[in-house]
C-alpha cells in the first residue's frame, strides 16, 4: 500500500468515526441524555427566580421595565402552573405514594397565585400596592418551589418512584402543552384533567388574541 493510499484510508476511516459519533448522539440510548421532566420544571423555576431579582434590581424610576418584567412573569408562571396541573400532577398522583395530598397541596397553592397574578395583571406599575403584590408573588412562588423541589416534594418523590424512560416522556409531554397552554391566569377554570384540558385550550387561544393585540412579548 502507498503513502498516499495509506492516508486516504485513514481519512476514511476519522470521517466515519466521525459520523458514527453523531448518528449515536441523536439516538435513545447515545451519549447524549434527554432531559427529563424533572429538570424541565426546575428549569422554569430558574427562570422565573431570575426575573424576580432582575426585577430587584429596578430602580422606581424604571415603570415601563417593571411593567414589562411584570408580564413576563405573567406569562411564565401562567403556562407552568397550566403544564404541571396537565401532565406532572396526574403522573404524580398515579406514581407516589400520598400523590394525591401532594398535589392537592401544589393545587392549592396554584390557585392563590393565579389569583395574584390576576391582582398584578390588573395593577399600574407605578401605583403603591405594586411592589407588594410582587414580593408577596415572589415569596408564594419561592414557597411553593421550595416544596416541590424538596426530596419529600412531588420533584423528589418522581424522581424515587417513575422511571427514567417515564420522566422523559412525560417532558416530551411538557413541552407540547407549553405550546398551547394559556398564558394568562385563570383562577375560574379547573385544574384538573379534563377540565383543565378543554378550557385550558380555549383559554390559550382567547390569550394568544390578547397577547397579540397588546403587543405583548
Amino acid at each position: 500500500m502507498t503513502m498516499a493510499t495509506k492516508t486516504a484510508a485513514r481519512s476514511r476511516s476519522s470521517t466515519q468515526r466521525k459520523s458514527d459519533r453523531g448518528r449515536t448522539r441523536g439516538k435513545p440510548g447515545g451519549s447524549a441524555r434527554q432531559q427529563d421532566v424533572i429538570a424541565l420544571i426546575k428549569a422554569d423555576h430558574s427562570t422565573v427566580n431570575q426575573l424576580f431579582r432582575r426585577y430587584q434590581g429596578l430602580g422606581d424610576r424604571a415603570v415601563r421595565s417593571r411593567r414589562q418584567i411584570a408580564d413576563r412573569l405573567v406569562k411564565e408562571l401562567s403556562i407552568h402552573a397550566a403544564v404541571e396541573e396537565q401532565v406532572l400532577y396526574p403522573n404524580a398522583r398515579a406514581a407516589i405514594p400520598k400523590g394525591d395530598k401532594l398535589v392537592k397541596e401544589a393545587i392549592s397553592e396554584h390557585q392563590t397565585l393565579k389569583e395574584a397574578l390576576m391582582s398584578l395583571e390588573k395593577s399600574r406599575p407605578d401605583s403603591d400596592k405594586f411592589d407588594p403584590l410582587m414580593m408577596k408573588i415572589r415569596d408564594e412562588v419561592r414557597h411553593h418551589v421550595k416544596e416541590e423541589e424538596n426530596p419529600n416534594g412531588i420533584l423528589g418523590q418522581l424522581r424515587k418512584h417513575a422511571s427514567r424512560d417515564e420522566l422523559v416522556k412525560m417532558a416530551k409531554l411538557t413541552r407540547a402543552a407549553k405550546k398551547a397552554a394559556p398564558t394568562r391566569p385563570h383562577p375560574k377554570a379547573p385544574a384538573t384533567p379534563p377540565g383543565n384540558l378543554v378550557v385550558g385550550a380555549a383559554a390559550a387561544m382567547v390569550d394568544k388574541v390578547r397577547d397579540k393585540a397588546t403587543r405583548r412579548k
